[in-house]
């Protein structure tokens, strides 16, 4: 193959792959909205499942989706909790849009940034996030919001590709932030997590954590 078309064809794929992280980190647009969200329901849904488990949601209790996506977690965590209504966080309005309209008011949804989000001290029993992580440009503010937001004897689960995986796919050396296992360890525990963290599907990584015991002083403390 002459050198000119290799060039053509390398420019050409890191264009796409380039594309596809930005619309991974922030879906956008009729694309976000028509082909985003059945996709990435499909190619989370066994990461979610299993995140889904690990929290294992129960009547009445406050949930909290962040950065929910296409929504397949909302959708299936909703009514295990009700008359409670779960709850999703997004910063792509694209997601808003789409949730909005498939679900109206049986799941409250506001555009926020994970590490400011609009709820009072341990508003919810428990927080689920998958395939986030690697977005937020400060994950010790981002855990310490959830902390936060987290009542006493909450949990908090993420769903997490492995970085040893995870580095070999061509999308994500565009803008993702890979972290290995222990690394998310030590972030938790920085925040104020208790962590444990198992094996899911292939290259999946659940991980359960719970606040720490702690002095009602400082039991909620502000970001």
């Amino acid at each position: 193959m002459p050198i000119l078309h290799v060039l053509i064809l390398v420019a050409f794929m890191s264009a796409f792959f380039y594309a596809l992280a930005r619309q991974l980190a922030r879906p956008s647009g009729w694309f976000g909205r028509a082909v985003m969200t059945p996709f990435l329901n499909y190619g989370n849904r066994s990461m979610i499942d299993a995140a889904v488990t690990a929290l294992g949601p129960k009547t009445g209790e406050r949930i909290v989706d962040v950065g929910f996506g296409g929504g397949y977690a909302l959708q299936s965590i909703a009514p295990r909790v009700m008359p409670a209504r779960a709850t999703g966080v997004e910063v792509s309005d694209a997601m808003i849009d789409a949730a909005r309209i498939r679900w109206r008011e049986a799941i409250e949804v506001y555009r926020a940034d994970a590490a400011a989000m609009p709820f009072p001290n341990g508003s919810f029993d428990g927080i689920i996030s998958v395939n986030t992580i690697y977005f937020w440009s400060d994950p010790a503010a981002v855990l310490r919001e959830f902390r936060r937001i987290l009542q006493p004897g909450g949990r908090l689960v993420l769903g997490i590709g492995m970085k040893e995986v995870m580095r070999w796919s061509p999308v994500t050396w565009f803008g993702f932030r890979l972290y290995s296992a222990n690394e998310i360890e030590s972030m938790l525990d920085a925040a104020g997590f208790e962590a444990s963290i198992q094996r899911a599907g292939l290259g999946e990584l659940i991980v359960l954590a719970r606040p720490k015991a702690c002095s009602p002083a400082n039991l909620h403390d502000s970001t």
